[in-house]
């Protein structure tokens, strides 16, 4: 299976002959209200810290995360976004044989291949279904943690869907991965809506837990790459020592610093994201043929009706003459040809999507 992700607006910015910014990218999740302002003057007036080495143990930027989660500094690690400890976790704690609950994002499973010594590592899956919604079956989860994995991978809210596994039944989870000895990494890259559903205050007393969480998406800062681990004291002390050196470069640390300490910023992102998802899932319900999923994330999973005759991979292609990027999630394992992904933007560019299918829906012939 190909790996594709989103926000490759380059490429088709180039085939188009334009610019990058002329094209409106719903492939990527990213913040709709952009970099906060705060962290945007900081960073201009910052300029000249590129002159030195990045702190290695980025210090202020533990400690603003510790303060922001209420958490000890010695349970977090920062790093270049969470990718960095996804291809960390497998080689560090010699996993292999992972157990992935799917649709997931690719990256697991590629670091778990990349990174096996001594032999190859076996990656199971444990699929969440259509017909259930693509809400996780809890129980079943629980039995097939008996058979032997060393880690078990799961994105809270998941990546594509925005389905959220509620803080009960993870804590069930999480005490399954505790008896059988399974690693339990937690992604919750997407979490940031939803914190009260965050296991954090859990990872401190945890021996098999592991969260990883990102700044790129809520905080808008993908180009800068943070994000960081949160786990007990030992986890962490193991992966600072497996941790290569200047990761997380100067502007990264200091933009996130001053992200975290802009609760205006994050206050509105929260009701903005809020209000104008609901909009745009009662727009998209307006389009015959176009089904939304319920989201507790920043983007949708949208599923299109047989009936319309067309694949998400077909709409995607009829929607870039028009400037807009959707995300085909054909490439998520098991998901299927007609679901779509949209991240949640502003208005303007959430109604130019809403018009753009309408304009493609007439253009379908009839059957």
């Amino acid at each position: 299976m190909n790996k594709i992700h989103g926000g490759n607006i380059y490429e088709i910015a180039k085939g188009l002959g334009l610019n990058p910014e002329e094209i409106i990218d719903f492939s990527a999740s990213i913040n709709p209200l952009g970099l906060s302002k705060k962290a945007e003057k900081k960073l201009r007036d910052s300029l000249s810290a590129v002159l030195h080495y990045p702190d290695p143990q980025c210090s202020a930027l533990a400690q603003a995360l510790a303060q922001f989660h209420g958490l000890p500094e010695d349970q977090i690690l920062p790093g270049a976004g969470s990718t960095q400890f996804i291809y960390a976790i497998p080689r560090v704690l010699k996993i292999s044989r992972a157990l992935v609950v799917t649709p997931a994002f690719s990256e697991y499973e590629t670091a778990l291949e990349r990174s096996s010594v001594g032999g190859k590592c076996s990656i199971h899956y444990f699929e969440t279904r259509e017909e259930d919604g693509f809400e996780l079956s809890v129980e079943s989860l629980l039995f097939a943690l008996t058979q032997g994995y060393d880690a078990l991978y799961l994105c809270n809210p998941n990546n594509p869907t925005g389905i959220l596994t509620e803080k009960e039944d993870l804590r069930k989870i999480l005490a399954q991965t505790e008896r059988e000895k399974v690693w339990f990494i937690l992604d919750e890259a997407f979490i940031d809506l939803v914190e009260e559903e965050s296991l954090r205050r859990e990872a401190g007393t945890s021996s098999r837990l592991i969260l990883l969480r990102s700044l790129t998406k809520f905080f808008a800062l993908p180009g800068l790459r943070v994000g960081y681990m949160i786990s007990n004291q030992k986890v962490i002390h193991k992966f600072s020592r497996n941790k290569e050196p200047w990761t997380v470069n100067t502007l990264a640390q200091i933009a996130a610093v001053e992200s975290l300490r802009d609760e205006r910023y994050i206050t509105r992102t929260k009701n903005f994201v809020h209000q104008e998802r609901d909009r745009l899932i009662h727009g998209l319900r307006s389009i015959p043929g176009f089904v939304p999923y319920p989201s507790a994330a920043n983007y949708l999973l949208v599923q299109l009706h047989p009936s319309l005759n067309l694949s998400a991979a077909e709409l995607r292609e009829k929607l870039i003459p028009h400037g807009i990027l959707i995300r085909d999630c054909n490439s998520f394992h098991h998901i299927g040809p007609y679901f779509f992904r949209i991240a949640v933007r502003s208005r303007r560019e959430n109604n130019a999507l809403l018009k753009a299918l309408r304009l493609v829906c007439q253009e379908i012939p009839a059957l």
